[in-house]
């Protein structure tokens, strides 16, 4: 059977090769000037669907490598800044321990104070520093909020929170980027946690030796036994044995011995190395080591003093009070821990002139399990009712409980066991805000450290008292100090090791991202000298086409007629 072909059907033939192998052509030039293999997805589905899951792993790999530029440069910022700040407190420290000389003049002390005023000033401001963003480095979570702020009564309050800021910067791991304020300059443990009061108020005293009566304070012109506030040396003997035995008393029964009693009456002195004796004209005083807490009791004497009678000039058994006798209890102490105080700020936008103040625990058990210990806000509804918030407070804060103030004014209130007073009514119209933060005695924070150094330089006159005074406040202060700086170390190191993590994962994300730019191009770029050899062999194609295809077309029936 022959098969016909008309002119037209070869004519069509022609073309559609024709245009075959010029398709074929220009695709081949298009992948050479663009270098891809694949134009579409139809020239290679297979690799082209995995070429867009390598495109959006790249698009995480570079969110990554941003990400982990970011937290490099937080973090650097972070660790310059703590670098500053320590050196300021190693410079306090060394102001310390100038202050703790003994032959200081009133001027150099007052010099010493304006200096720490000037480093105190130094380090609110350090600990403040923003980021290249504009947030707050040591605000925890609330980057746009102050952390730091300077009470109108000289003390330092932390308003931002506990929490630690990340980023991702691989698929199962994130770094943090900063840290915040209170676990840094707030959560220094506090080597001063007992309060010294002269003078004994124990019922619970046995007698004899001394009686169970109220033993009033010395008049400072006749007190010649001083005892330091104490240094908690073992946090774990002060917790478990010197809290359970509080409030105790101190008495010296003759010109070298003392004894202690604890709450219940009973004598403890046995448990002090040296059973209560001393030296009393020892040069720099007596240490007394008890449960955990170590004491400096010092003698000094007055002009006139017999050194050979200090039965009858130390002594707590004496005859009753007369005119121009102090009696019992000239030198009798309470040793016990140091309450709770309070911080108390007033927000500038109130309405009214009212003001918060107080706050003396009067229920140990609801304050202990109830109050906040990042403190609370009490925001005023009207002139007395008021709502009580969790610090920090936030937009989506839950009101915690709510109370009223009523008059006379001015008037207590209580909050979760501690009574506060309120000097007036509040704004009518509601809006007036006071925060209010407990000061814990087992944390004491840095600026609140140096505050209280500066101002014992200060306001101490140049004393026998008012030396030791000072003595004792620079003893706490180095203390402190050197707890602070423990605590700044230990975040120093870990920001080290932040900063190495960044550092390799840095690598791995480059060495994954080089990857898979190398799949990519394996399965997008061009062989160019196949693609060129391809080019050469369809342009002879299609040349040899286009000659066959002239002659073809030249060919009909009427060219054989003559």
């Amino acid at each position: 059977m022959v098969m016909r072909i008309s002119s037209i059907q070869a004519f069509n033939n022609g073309v559609s090769g024709l245009g075959r192998n010029y398709s074929n052509l220009i695709r081949t030039q298009e992948q050479i000037s663009s270098g891809n293999r694949i134009l579409t997805p139809a020239d290679d589905p297979v690799a082209s669907v995995r070429l867009l899951q390598l495109e959006q792993q790249q698009a995480v790999l570079k969110q990554y490598s941003d990400n982990l530029t970011a937290a490099k440069n937080s973090l650097s910022q972070e660790e310059t800044t703590l670098n500053s700040i320590n050196t300021v407190m190693q410079r306090v420290r060394e102001l310390a321990v100038r202050a703790g000389g003994g032959s200081l003049s009133a001027e150099d002390r007052n010099s010493i104070a304006k200096e720490l005023a000037e480093r105190e000033a130094e380090l609110l401001n350090l600990m403040n520093s923003r980021n290249a963003r504009g947030e707050y480095l040591f605000a925890g979570n609330l980057g746009k909020t102050e952390p730091f702020v300077r009470n109108p009564d000289g003390t330092y309050s932390y308003f931002g929170d506990e929490g630690q800021r990340s980023l991702q910067v691989a698929s199962s791991s994130s770094v943090a980027i900063n840290d915040n304020g209170k676990r840094l300059f707030e959560s220094v443990t506090n080597a001063n946690r007992v309060a010294n009061a002269n003078g004994i108020n124990n019922p619970a005293l046995p007698s004899p030796p001394l009686p169970a009566t109220t033993i009033p304070a010395v008049p400072a012109d006749q007190q010649r036994v001083f005892i330091s506030p104490g240094l908690v040396e073992d946090d774990r003997s002060f917790n478990s044995n010197f809290r359970s035995g509080e409030p105790y008393s101190l008495a010296f029964v003759s010109g070298s011995e003392f004894r202690i009693y604890d709450a219940s009456g009973a004598d403890v002195t046995s448990e002090i190395p040296g059973g209560g004796k001393i030296d009393p004209l020892v040069n720099g005083g007596n240490v007394i080591n008890f449960r955990g807490m170590r004491f400096q009791l010092d003698v000094a004497l007055k002009e006139g003093d017999n050194p050979l009678d200090l039965d009858n000039l130390l002594a707590d058994i004496q005859p009753p009070a007369t005119a121009g006798s102090p009696g019992i209890g000239t030198h009798s102490f309470t040793l016990q821990s140091a309450p709770t105080e309070f911080s108390v700020t007033r927000a500038s936008t109130n309405g009214s002139a009212a003001v918060v103040a107080g706050g003396n625990i009067v229920n140990q058990a609801v304050f202990d399990s109830q109050f906040p210990t990042s403190g609370v806000v009490l925001r005023f509804t009207d002139d007395s009712n008021y709502e009580v918030f969790a610090q920090p407070v936030g937009p989506n804060s839950p009101v915690l409980t709510t109370g009223t103030v009523t008059g006379p004014y001015p008037a207590s209130f209580t909050v979760y066991g501690a009574e506060f007073t309120l000097s007036g009514p509040a704004s009518a119209g509601g809006g007036d805000q006071f925060g209010v933060q407990p000061q814990f005695q087992e944390k004491r924070s840095i600026l609140n450290t140096i505050s209280r150094l500066r101002q014992a330089l200060e306001s101490s006159p140049t004393s026998p008292a008012g030396n030791l005074a000072v003595r004792n406040e620079v003893a706490i202060a180095l203390k402190n100090l050197d707890n602070g700086m423990g605590n700044v170390d230990e975040v120093r190191t870990e920001i080290g090791a932040r900063l190495n993590l960044i550092e390799t994962t840095s690598i791995d994300n480059e060495d994954v991202t080089l990857v898979n730019k190398s799949v990519q191009a394996e399965l997008r770029e061009l062989d160019y000298a196949e693609a060129l050899s391809r080019l050469s062999f369809q342009t002879i194609v299609l040349e040899a086409a286009q000659q066959s295809y002239v002659k073809i077309a030249g060919l009909n029936l009427f060219n054989q007629l003559r």
